[in-house]
């Protein structure tokens, strides 16, 4: 595959990042940055900063969604620090880790900045106050990655100590811990909004759902070490020690192609531009280049402008993605309706015409196999029509179920719906006076028919069965309908069956549209019969939950904030409402300005903003985080301005009883062991509290008093 655009660095580009005005944002191990045109690669401008890294194999560099704000590891990895892009200045460092900074970054928004340590340890500044605000959960080794979601939700890392922590950064809460790997993780990355990806140092891959926190599937056939992986929507990708990029689809999660690209050298840097296809790479060697995974379509649209079908099967084969492109796509589809022709034409007896009819593909060779057993499978239809013709009934279902294609046929299908409609009139007749032998004459034909002799039997066995079922459909009694039908099966035959599956369906869409519409006890009245239907009840149950919901929901709003909240936490739906947007609105506003007062320790002035969230129980853990934030605060002034360690190991004490031994203050710890070297204070044997027990009737005003 050939390159669209190349460029030649010194240096390897170690990160890259798509800006919205056209712009690609690169970064190379001497922390030199350039901006180039997207599809030239020349240089539009940049700056240097001339940090010299020698090791790159984690994200030691990280901007923001617009790119005016970066994060850096030091030359010696022993700090970090986030910078203006625009003053090329930092604005505030990291410097607590307990051994070197293993990787950083920004969080899309641009809010705040993480370092991530051989400790274990995820500090957390926010980038507005430049203070420390928070720690993510410790792993108990080194961190290896660090990734958002596309929404900035969530967080995750990954570690030496084989774990994945995944933290809500909006409820400020940790989300998951996914455990299943043998080996060190390496790398991760979130595919969607429900799954997530990584892989191991022993190279084991695996995608995760995020709804049950369980393994979807492992990936197979890596068999190099992965050092970056890309994604979009419908691929992953993965780049390799070696220089190659495996890639595999994210429908079924086949490998597609071994080596995709097969490159000088180690990779060192992957992206995926959505808007034009393209997978930009670097390597160690200092290249920089962009392929078009979709190389080679507009040549397939010539050839299938051409119904040259056999030649698109050869460029598909070079170029595996091929198979995706709207040309294939199309030939495919030309292929299906081939394959329906050809079928038509067998089913009708017309076998000379199947050869002009599959001229097109005859040079394909998977193809030919398939016409092959097509041909195979009908070399018996003959006899299933003379059978079906001469009403020998029993001999045409045995041939129809040797041969299952022939069951897609009009002639199958009409005898389905005779059996259908004679079936049906047995039933009627063997309600009636006698009605048993008539039925029985009726229904001869088809007793050497083993699928439908069962039916026959049951129906002669349990016809008063049969007449409940009739009364209770009269009745609307729709909770013993299905009763009936999941002790009999046999009743799944009779078209008042197929008559209430359709009226589930009719309930299910005229109250979906009542709730559109806002017409919610129309909406109710429905749902409330829809709840008898097994297919649906849980979805009825909740529909009506949510519309009771949303009723209380308006209600709360002004009455009582804290059952508004609570209902909101409970309901996909309400939050989608303006009024649900305009709460989640107002209470993320309150909790930025209670970060501002949190980086300067000012209790009172959280209390104030806050007061009102206290007793809704998903915003606890956000609230504690915020005033564990402000007491860590006046902790580290308190050690800044000198008073006294005895106070200070006072204030440490309260804090770990009210919030347990968190990075953060252990981190306030070292600062005052550093100042003052008699402390005797072992903060490890001290009665531990934590978040999610903290209660804001504990709050002090000041945690040193």
């Amino acid at each position: 595959m050939k390159p669209l655009k190349i460029k030649k660095f010194n240096q390897p580009i170690i990160y890259c990042k798509y800006l919205d005005n056209d712009t690609l944002l690169i970064v190379d191990k001497d922390t030199t940055l350039r901006y180039l045109d997207i599809n030239t690669f020349e240089t539009l401008s940049g700056f240097k900063l001339n940090i010299k890294h020698t090791w790159y194999k984690n994200s030691i560099v990280s901007f923001n969604d617009d790119g005016s704000l970066f994060a850096l590891q030091s030359a010696d990895y022993k700090y970090s620090q986030v910078y203006s892009a625009k003053s090329k200045k930092a604005i505030a460092k990291i410097n607590r880790h307990e051994g070197k900074v293993s990787c950083v970054a920004v969080d899309p928004k641009g809010k705040y900045f993480f370092s991530c340590g051989e400790d274990g340890k995820t500090f957390v500044v926010d980038i507005k106050s430049t203070k420390l605000s928070f720690t993510l959960p410790s792993h108990s080794d080194e961190i290896n990655d660090i990734v958002f979601s596309d929404n900035a939700q969530y967080i995750a890392t990954a570690s030496y100590d084989k774990k994945i922590y995944i933290f809500n950064l909006s409820i400020m809460a940790p989300h998951a811990k996914l455990i299943s790997h043998t080996a060190p993780v390496k790398k991760i990355k979130f595919l969607s909004k429900h799954r997530f990806f990584s892989i191991d140092k022993s190279n084991n891959a695996i995608i995760w759902d995020l709804n049950t926190n369980k393994i979807i599937v492992r990936l197979s056939a890596i068999h190099d070490d992965v050092l970056k992986v890309t994604s979009n929507k419908n691929f992953l990708f993965l780049a390799t020690a070696l220089g190659y990029v495996i890639v595999y689809e994210l429908k079924n999660y086949e490998q597609i192609s071994r080596k995709f690209l097969d490159m000088d050298s180690a990779i060192t840097m992957l992206e995926f531009n959505e808007k034009s296809n393209e997978l930009v790479i670097a390597t160690q060697s200092g290249v920089l280049a962009s392929y078009d995974i979709y190389e080679g379509k507009q040549e397939l649209q010539k050839l299938l402008n051409e119904n040259k079908y056999d030649e698109m099967e050869k460029y598909v084969k070079n170029n595996p993605f091929l198979q995706y492109s709207k040309p294939y796509v199309l030939m495919m589809s030309i292929w299906d309706r081939t394959v329906d022709k050809i079928t038509e034409l067998l089913q009708h007896s017309k076998n000379n015409e199947v050869k002009n009819t599959f001229r097109e593909f005859k040079n394909i060779p998977s193809k030919n196999t398939i016409m092959k057993k097509m041909l195979e499978e009908y070399a018996e239809f003959d006899k299933f029509l003379l059978m079906v013709k001469k009403g020998n009934i029993a001999l045409a279902y045995s041939i129809a179920n040797k041969h299952p294609s022939y069951k897609d046929s009009k002639v199958y299908k009409a005898l389905e719906i005779k059996w259908r409609k004679i079936f049906f009139q047995a039933q009627q007749i063997i309600l009636k006076p006698k009605g048993k032998e008539k039925a029985m004459e009726l229904l001869a034909p088809y007793r050497g028919v083993s699928e439908k002799t069962k039916h026959i039997q049951e129906m002669f066995s349990k016809s008063e069965i049969y007449s409940r079922f009739k009364n209770a459909i009269t009745q609307k009694e729709f909770k013993i309908v299905f009763e009936l039908i999941k002790v009999n099966k046999f009743l799944k035959e009779f078209p008042e069956y197929f008559s209430i599956l359709k009226l589930g369906d009719s309930l299910f869409i005229k109250s979906s549209k009542f709730i559109q519409e806002g017409d919610f006890h129309a909406a109710s009245k429905l749902l409330q019969i829809l709840q008898d239907f097994p297919d649906f009840e849980n979805d009825a149950k909740k529909m009506l939950r949510d519309i009771e919901n949303q009723d209380k929901f308006l209600k709360a709003i002004d009455d009582d904030l804290v059952v508004a909240y609570n209902l909101l936490d409970k309901s996909t739906i309400l939050s989608k409402t303006l009024d649900g947007k305009n709460l989640i609105n107002q209470y993320k506003d309150d909790l930025e300005m209670a970060e501002i007062y949190a980086s300067k320790g000012n209790i009172a002035k959280i209390d104030t903003l806050l007061e009102k969230y206290k007793k809704i129980s998903s915003k606890s853990m956000s609230i504690a985080t915020i005033y564990a934030w402000a007491y860590n605060m006046q902790i580290e002034d308190a050690i800044k301005h000198n008073k006294s360690k005895e106070i200070v190991e006072g204030a440490i004490k309260n804090y770990i009883l009210f919030f347990g031994l968190d990075d953060h203050i252990v981190s306030a710890f070292n600062i005052l062991t550093k100042k003052h070297k008699n402390i005797k204070l072992n903060i490890k044997s001290l009665k531990k509290g934590s978040k999610e027990l903290w209660k804001p009737s504990m709050r002090v005003i000041n945690i040193l008093e």
